[in-house]
């Protein structure tokens, strides 16, 4: 009996996963965890490290953040984040796919004189 409902578990799993993913996640899975490094500072400003995580089973690209005025006296790479030409978002990850987890999530560092929020605007959620 119990591996009988070992089997109906794995398939209603199995079917929900096949009707498509993209329906469960939303621009919300995107989660932005931003601290103060502790005695680091960059030109008297201080430094803080940026944690871009996808909790979504689908891979989110494209993803925008709201960074407006964002400046920076470290180097930030653009290919992680590039401010676009209105100066209000900022690509993330080259536009490339952000997959599922911690392992997977855009990490970067600025340095500045207050924190810039770079809350998700949009994604396009891709699910196989």
């Amino acid at each position: 009996m119990e591996a009988k409902l070992k089997i109906v578990a794995f398939l209603l799993l199995l079917c929900h996963c096949s009707r498509g993913n993209a329906e469960y996640c939303k621009l919300s899975d995107l989660a932005v965890t931003q601290t103060v490094l502790p005695g680091k500072q960059v030109n008297g400003y201080p430094e803080y490290s940026v944690a871009v995580e996808n909790r979504c089973i689908c891979t989110q690209a494209d993803v925008k953040l709201a960074c407006s005025g964002f400046n920076s006296s470290l180097h930030v790479d653009p290919f992680v984040l590039q401010p676009d030409g209105d100066g209000k978002l900022c690509t993330l990850n080259g536009g490339r796919p952000v997959g599922m987890g911690s392992e997977h999530a855009v990490k970067f560092d600025y340095a500045w004189s207050s924190k810039f929020s770079f809350e998700p605007v949009s994604s396009t959620i891709a699910c196989s």
